[in-house]
């Protein structure tokens, strides 16, 4: 029995005019190989299943065709070059995984090797794959070489990080970015792939593959491979479900109704009933991110701005579960508890309930807790506590510390990022036609006072012309009432030090005490 090739195998691009999706780099290679102006190193990054090895391959196959005509950069693909090539048994392409091969000793042993001349073309080529993954002094070691290498070798580094390649590196490489495929891309290399194999595919399925590669050809032209085995007749959308793990839209439309109506039980239901189906729960997650999507966009083109926020903290959450879900020993149990919290506290917030702190830690990220507050019927905030006759509850972002002045949100989030910052701790009061900032340190007072020039406008916009903006520290009280023996709030605590430490994806690693 032959050995059966896999379908991404079988059909890698052989031509750039095979090469499907990367017209830029694509034309720029051609130009350089057409002019004899390939350089000695290039660097190809870009997500996975983009086509830089196969971009790679196509180049050392091209600079070493003896049967390509002089105005193409087309490999002919007939020579012995390209043949050996093709068939993956070429020496003089060489390919190295650097995952596997990342420590000095690998690049001093290829820094040994580069100096041999080509065994058959004129070039010998170095792929080194997932380039990222070598270790700063292989990197050190292979910059010479980088640099001034032979003049018959040509590197090619890819990459799926970039940003993790040293600048020292970049600078001597061409770099070519590949971009993800659409999904136009992709369905159309799947339908010349499916008539090239005799198999029959709806469309519906197509779309499904396309969109569940999120943008990477190697792993459609996968999931294809995976559904050929059912071609004993069309593949229809709903076997294409079923071997994918992927939920009916329809049933995860529902599921997220639910949650957004706030009726937990009824969307614990419906969550057993699609993973009873089969569905895969990374795949339900990144469902209902789509969809709740979708309907945040819809809701910001209505400029409905308090479905919009719900909407707002919901992806926010939903955003959070996905990264967590793929890590944690009982997936099914975070799903659950997730959305039975979200469902729970969309309905506090519909009866005008604000939820309880812990519960708005749990389901949203920092700054975007939810808490009722009336409004008229025209949707204008009302800033007494209790609402009017006739008002209408709806959810509005406050502040972490959960300052009681409707409106003072809105102040925030007309300021830049960095003001913003040394006004996240102030708890607001209104006396009369004066607002009272009060903060627990100092550090955020004297810093609010410095920046008072950018939030009186907004304040006055709010209050009225004539309001004045007092500052006060509750520092001294925080320390009277302190137990003895206590020890003082981590840094971690600091409001300051949590927004940053969540806009910049990062964690305390040191703290450090110094005199003011």
């Amino acid at each position: 029995m032959p050995e059966y090739q896999s379908l991404y195998r079988k059909y890698r691009s052989q031509t750039f005019a095979d090469l499907v999706g990367q017209d830029a780099a694509s034309r720029a290679l051609q130009g350089a190989i057409i002019g004899g102006r390939v350089s000695h190193a290039y660097l190809f990054s870009g997500s996975r299943g983009t086509g830089k090895t196969s971009a790679a391959r196509l180049l050392a196959k091209a600079i070493n065709c003896t049967g390509r005509a002089r105005d193409s950069a087309e490999p002919c693909n007939r020579c012995q070059s390209c043949l050996e090539m093709t068939a993956g048994s070429a020496l003089d392409l060489i390919e190295i995984d650097a995952a596997s091969n990342r420590g000095i000793d690998e690049i001093r042993d290829l820094r040994e090797k580069v100096n041999l001349a080509p065994a058959l073309g004129p070039f010998k080529v170095y792929i080194i794959d997932e380039a990222h993954m070598l270790t700063e002094p292989a990197f050190n070691a292979l910059l010479k070489t980088l640099e001034e290498p032979p003049g018959h070798v040509v590197f090619v580094l890819c990459t799926t990080d970039a940003q993790k390649i040293p600048l020292t590196v970049i600078g001597r490489c061409q770099q070519f970015v590949f971009r993800r495929h659409s999904e136009d891309q992709i369905v159309s290399r799947l339908t010349h792939i499916a008539l090239a194999e005799m198999v029959q595919v709806d469309a519906e399925a197509m779309g499904l593959i396309a969109r569940t590669a999120q943008g990477s050809m190697r792993d459609a032209v996968g999931l294809l491979d995976q559904l050929v085995p059912l071609a004993a007749g069309p593949i229809s959308l709903e076997g294409a479900r079923s071997l994918l793990g992927i939920a009916d839209p329809r049933l995860l439309d529902s599921l997220l109704d639910h949650v957004l109506d706030g009726r937990a039980a009824e969307a614990l239901e419906e969550l057993n009933r699609v993973y009873s189906a089969g569905a895969e729960l990374r795949q339900v997650v990144r469902g209902l991110l789509e969809g709740c999507r979708d309907r945040l966009v819809s809701a910001l083109s209505r400029h409905d701005r308090a479905t919009a926020r719900r909407l707002s903290a919901v992806l926010d959450a939903l955003l959070h579960l996905d990264g967590e879900v793929r890590r944690h020993a009982e997936p099914r149990f975070l799903v659950e508890a997730t959305l039975a919290r979200l469902a729970v506290e969309v309905g506090l917030v519909e009866q005008g309930i604000t939820p309880p702190p812990a519960m708005q830690e749990q389901t949203s990220p920092p700054g975007s807790a939810l808490r009722a507050v009336p409004t008229s019927p025209q949707g204008g905030e009302v800033a007494e506590e209790t609402s009017p006759p006739g008002s209408a509850l709806r959810a509005v972002p406050t502040s972490p510390q959960g300052g009681e002045v409707a409106g003072w949100a809105e102040v925030l989030e007309k300021l830049s990022r960095t003001v913003r910052a040394a006004y996240l701790d102030a708890q607001p009061e209104v006396d009369g036609s004066t607002l009272v900032l009060w903060f627990r340190y100092g550090f955020h007072h004297q810093k609010a006072q410095d920046q008072s020039a950018q939030l009186l406008p907004l304040v006055r916009a709010w209050l009225g012309d004539q309001v004045k903006v007092e500052f006060k520290l509750r520092e001294a009280a925080a320390e009277s009432s302190r137990p003895a023996g206590n020890a003082p709030a981590s840094a971690e605590d600091d409001p300051f030090v949590r927004e940053v430490v969540r806009r910049f994806d990062g964690r305390v690693t040191r703290v450090k005490e110094v005199s003011e």
